[in-house]
């Protein structure tokens, strides 16, 4: 349903909403924003349950520079949640920002899962076909993020610049589109690491399985995460990883690294949607001495990462989180 702020097409949004609600049982939202709170309006006149789920988009603060931009946010913060029937978060920091307008009880925390027969390692699998020609002598690192600015692939790409000075031996791929592409792009120039960085663009997450099977460690330097379904997948695969102490990532990743190697690059341990576009090196250093620890002696991480699959195995797939959630609803 595109939005449309028109005259016509604002009627034309409530119009389809108001037949297809009236056609369902329950009404089902993601993210408190504009069509949440149309659908908790128009679900409460047709007398149908509206459940929300929040994943950070419309609960996670953001910097709006248009004066009636923030008025309608926090409009539709306060509609959506306080006439949802019932509230689902993904992360503990997600529950604590909903639990800011409306009553713990009517929160669920309700994790992100992962395909736990598909996320599992297998040797078996050929090398991708764009990791043929990298260096032998090259370590792999691998992200599978949109390329926004939330997601952080422009903090790495200017961390590996750094990096590149002590050692070049490591060949980076960004599978994801989004619009920071351009500026990625110019940074990877920048930097002069046209030779060291591959954007492949967008791939069906069910073939991107070999990527990581043949990948040696996976970055997440994301400002806002939930308990995001890559890092998990990428656990499930065993994979060595660098986060950033943000939100979910600690959820997964454990206060004390446990799981993989959670570094601060952020002023804050708190989600948020407004990274800067630039780092110092200093601010940058944490970030590119976690990577350089790795090129020198992988091992710490690698264990991590076993650990990692085992704890995803046993608390992330979807069947135990089905199991799970059924179990608290009865």
């Amino acid at each position: 349903m595109p939005w449309r702020f028109t005259p016509g097409g604002l009627w034309r949004n409530i119009s389809t909403l108001w037949r297809l609600i009236g056609e369902v049982d329950v009404v089902h939202c993601t993210y408190s924003f504009r069509i949440a709170a149309l659908c908790a309006v128009l679900g409460r006149m047709r007398g149908k349950p509206m459940l929300l789920t929040q994943q950070g988009k419309g609960i996670v603060p953001e910097v709006h520079p248009k004066f009636h931009h923030a008025m309608l946010v926090k409009l539709c913060q306060h509609v959506s949640m306080r006439l949802a029937s019932h509230i689902t978060s993904t992360s503990d920091e997600i529950t604590d920002l909903t639990a800011a307008f409306v009553p713990r009880s009517k929160i669920t925390l309700v994790s992100n899962g992962y395909d736990a027969v598909l996320f599992n390692p297998d040797s078996s699998l050929p090398k991708p076909p764009e990791f043929q020609s990298i260096p032998a002598d090259s370590k792999i690192i691998l992200s599978v993020r949109r390329l926004v600015p939330k997601n952080g692939i422009h903090m790495f790409v200017q961390a590996l610049a750094i990096v590149k000075q002590s050692n070049p031996h490591f060949h980076y791929v960004a599978i994801g589109e989004g619009r920071a592409r351009t500026f990625i792009e110019e940074l990877i120039r920048e930097g002069g690491l046209e030779q060291h960085v591959t954007l492949l663009g967008s791939r069906e997450n069910d073939t991107v399985k070999p990527y990581y099977q043949h990948t040696d460690l996976v970055v997440m330097p994301s400002s806002a995460e939930a308990r995001s379904i890559t890092c998990i997948e990428a656990m499930g695969m065993g994979k060595p990883i660098i986060a950033s102490r943000v939100g979910g990532l600690i959820d997964l990743l454990g206060k004390d690294s446990t799981y993989g190697e959670l570094v601060r690059i952020y002023d804050t341990e708190a989600c948020t949607y407004d990274p800067p576009q630039r780092l110092s090196p200093e601010r940058l250093q944490p970030l590119v001495d976690a990577v350089l620890a790795f090129l020198r002696d992988p091992k710490p991480l690698q264990e991590k990462g076993k650990l990692a699959r085992e704890f995803a195995q046993k608390n992330y797939g979807w069947t135990v989180l089905r199991d799970s959630t059924w179990g608290c609803m009865r």
